[in-house]
């Protein structure tokens, strides 16, 4: 059986047995360095033998509070360090509390620095060297900022001609940038057909890395609420891959904040109505319809969560919504701007996370929260994120 370092100090021998990683789809244990399971390119998943963890007062490290619901082989690859960032009560609703995880305050403004701080040691215990990724801005800056501490590592990351060079972080020689005539699904495209011998892709939603640090911005804010005598029974984010909303609902499976609730909150994902092919079709779904339309030219305030064909995703991120009772919803540019125009003096308020924001009083208007005893609205990025 292989094994792994325990929760610890830095360079401690005890060891603890290895997750197992099975195909969510046909249970194969086998995968490709993507994160893609090789017998029918379905997402893997991580299974961790009845362990917990939870948020103390003082904790300075989220990857160290929750080492034992990580996938990470030893301790010692782990060089990055993610304070926990803070929960608030931002506002209540006809008495319903809504609480704001607050990622912007992150060293490169998004919740993005999580998902690199696993990514990266996962990809050095697996032997890469040297991986490709396409980004619309966040996940290129937080990997320029992570690969700093990786020197052995390099990448190629491949972003639309129209991404501010501001977006892609501080230059480095570590990373190279290819620019794109189109959008983000178009760099999508070159960064899988250009990929070199020697290069491994960086898998975008299926690694497992990002998804399983992602988890940790939702397992910090369930125990903080919980800490705080509250409860979350609604989690909204906003989404291009849904990527977070599916390791939101990791997070509601694992954590102890949540099993002493007795029942996980409901996951709804936000989008744009400009951009929206994931509440269209989720609709559609509902309608008894499987109509699935990409959107060729996405476009609308928020740019980090532009992606106009979101459907090598979209099930998994329906699937998630659907078991929690939750759902989609649409906001329009003027609710996104009323959002940030009511918040940002209070928190460091991005486009994208003003989406989420603006879901929240759209649901409430809709009275889809009455009887809420606490929503979790993830703020994933601060301003310019």
């Amino acid at each position: 059986m292989s094994t792994i370092e325990t929760k610890g100090t830095v360079g401690t021998a005890e060891r603890r047995p290895a997750p197992t990683l099975v195909c969510v789809d046909c249970g194969s244990t086998e995968q490709d360095l993507s994160g893609r399971c090789l017998a029918c390119r379905g997402l893997v998943d991580a299974a961790y033998p009845g362990r917990s963890a939870a948020l103390q007062p003082g904790d300075s490290d989220a990857l160290e509070t929750y080492w034992d619901l990580l996938p990470i082989g030893s301790r010692a690859s782990c060089r990055i360090a993610i304070e926990p960032t803070p929960t608030i009560l931002l506002t209540e609703l006809d008495g319903v509390p809504i609480w704001a995880k607050v990622e912007g305050v992150l060293p490169t403004g998004s919740t993005k620095d999580r998902l690199i701080a696993v990514s990266l040691p996962l990809m050095i215990e697996r032997g890469i060297e040297r991986f490709v990724f396409s980004s619309t801005g966040n996940t290129a800056a937080a990997y320029a900022w992570g690969l700093q501490r990786y020197p052995e590592l390099s990448a190629r990351v491949y972003v639309s001609e129209d991404v501010p060079a501001s977006q892609l972080g501080d230059p480095t020689p570590r990373m190279e940038i290819v620019r794109v005539q189109g959008d983000y699904v178009e760099a999508g495209n070159r960064s899988r057909s250009e990929l070199q011998p020697g290069e491994a892709p960086e898998g975008g939603f299926f690694n497992l890395g990002r998804r399983e640090g992602a988890k940790l911005a939702y397992l910090e804010a369930f125990d903080d609420v919980a800490r705080a005598g509250g409860r979350v029974d609604t989690v909204v984010q906003a989404v291009a891959s849904g990527l977070g909303i599916v390791a939101a609902a990791r997070a509601s499976e694992q954590s102890a904040a949540v099993r002493s609730w007795g029942r996980g909150p409901r996951l709804f994902c936000a989008q744009q109505t400009s951009c929206s092919p994931m509440v269209k079709a989720y609709r559609a779904a509902l309608n008894g319809s499987n109509d699935r339309v990409t959107e060729t030219m996405p476009a609308g305030l928020a740019a980090a969560i532009l992606l106009g064909d979101p459907f090598s995703s979209f099930d998994y991120v329906a699937r998630a919504a659907r078991e929690s009772d939750g759902g989609f919803v649409d906001v329009t540019s003027s609710e996104i701007a009323a959002a940030l125009q009511r918040h940002r003096h209070e928190v460091p308020l991005g486009d994208s996370a003003a989406v989420a924001l603006a879901s929240v009083y759209r649901m409430w208007e809709q009275g889809d929260l009455r009887g809420s005893e606490g929503v979790l609205v993830a703020l994933t990025g601060g301003p310019g994120r």
